[in-house]
């Protein structure tokens, strides 16, 4: 019984191994007695965002059987055709896809063989096409307001702005040269001032800023449109070699051998300049700077030793003439503008925060709303000083209309 078993059982497996056999090769009559071939997937695939545009990157396989690859997108109703230009992957592969709207995409690239074999596809999601809804929330860099610029007597111009967006790549400075040439230059990220050699003054100045999307981005998006600079003046220093004083009646004295010259030597470090008696408020003294100009602003250094304190002006007025009464009255004065000096910190007379002894080491400027007419002689009017009834100021200078 036992060895009838034993045979039953071996006729048993010869039967499932004959039928095994018969049917192992079957699924070839599927595929015309070939084998499927895989070409190999590409590595590293990624993305670059662009302006309507979308740009994928890859290494290629290096399967040398490689023809070329296919992008898919929108369902696979649109393609591309890729060229496989290499097959090493320590090389990069490029595909630009032209004309998408702004919107989020899916892509498939495949890879085919010279014998028509097709890979796996291998998917890119989420990635997001720029245009004009993003471009249209782009500002342009903004100039520094309290002084957008500077003119030299070269007659070079440096503009200042303020510090840009973290995906600002540049900003697009368009102007006109003294050659009436139109020239474009570009102001970087990391500077926040450029000089400009031959800017023809009167001319208009124009930017505009480009960013990137993100980070690595394929494409610089720039503002929908340019940006007029505020007018640009060549405003240069008045030459002080030809300062001289004008003593009028009701004018401010000397005192303590601080004279009035003394505002013109060009020392802004020591501490004597221009000082006056206790002779209460207002107090008024004037000078002559040699030829007639239009003033576009004045810049005053405090009495080194009592910034922002003791005889200081606090606020003043600046009257101009070109043919000065002699008896000292105002009727033949204009006045130009009204200032005050402002103490940067606030702290009360006496403290001084390391901002208050900056500002004032470096000469306040104050600036007229527009160039005055053309006047020769200045007459600054003390209306009010910090703590006193007398006056002290270090130097002064004058700024003007450039030819």
């Amino acid at each position: 019984m036992k060895y009838l078993i034993y045979i039953l059982l071996a006729f048993s497996l010869l039967i499932t191994w004959v039928g095994c056999e018969k049917y192992a090769d079957d699924y070839k009559k599927y595929l015309n007695e070939e084998e499927i071939i895989y070409p190999g997937l590409a590595r590293d695939v990624r993305s670059k965002a662009g302006y309507l545009r979308a740009v994928l990157v890859w290494n290629p396989s290096p399967d040398p059987n490689i023809d070329h690859y296919m992008v898919y997108w929108n369902n696979n109703n649109n393609s591309q055709r890729v060229e496989a230009t290499t097959h090493s992957p320590s090389d990069s592969i490029m595909a630009s896809i032209p004309n998408l709207d702004e919107y989020v995409y899916s892509f498939s690239i495949v890879a085919y063989d010279s014998e028509g074999n097709v890979s796996v596809g291998q998917e890119l999601n989420n990635i997001r096409v720029y245009g004009a809804t993003y471009q249209a929330v782009l500002q342009n860099r903004a100039y520094r307001m309290s002084d957008p610029y500077e003119t030299y007597e070269d007659g070079s111009l440096k503009l200042f702005f303020n510090a840009p967006d973290t995906l600002n790549t540049g900003t697009e400075i368009k102007y006109t040269n003294r050659d009436e040439e139109e020239k474009t230059v570009i102001l970087l990220p990391g500077n926040n001032e450029i000089t400009i050699p031959d800017f023809k003054f009167g001319t208009t100045l124009q930017y505009r800023s480009g960013y990137v999307p993100e980070p690595n981005a394929a494409d610089t998006i720039y503002t929908l449109s340019w940006e007029t600079f505020p007018t640009i003046l060549h405003i240069v220093e008045a030459d002080k070699s030809f300062f001289r004083p004008l003593y009028l009646p009701n004018d401010a004295g000397d005192a303590w051998g601080w004279v009035l010259p003394n505002l013109w030597n060009g020392n802004t470090t020591s501490d004597q300049g221009f000082h006056t008696d206790g002779i209460g408020m207002p107090i008024s003294f004037s000078l002559d700077i040699g030829m007639e100009s239009s003033i576009s602003s004045v810049r005053l250094w405090q009495r080194y030793s009592g910034r922002y304190n003791g005889g200081n002006p606090k606020q003043f007025e600046v009257w101009g003439s070109n043919d000065p009464a002699s008896d000292g009255s105002w009727d033949s004065w204009t006045k130009l503008g009204t200032f005050t000096n402002v103490k940067p910190s606030g702290l009360p007379g006496g403290q001084n925060s390391e901002i208050d002894d900056t500002t004032a080491a470096a000469g306040e400027l104050y600036a007229f709303d527009e160039p005055t007419a053309p006047v020769r002689y200045l007459r600054f009017r003390v209306l009010e000083v910090w703590n006193g009834d007398y006056l002290h100021l270090s130097q002064l200078s004058v700024y003007k209309l450039g030819e």
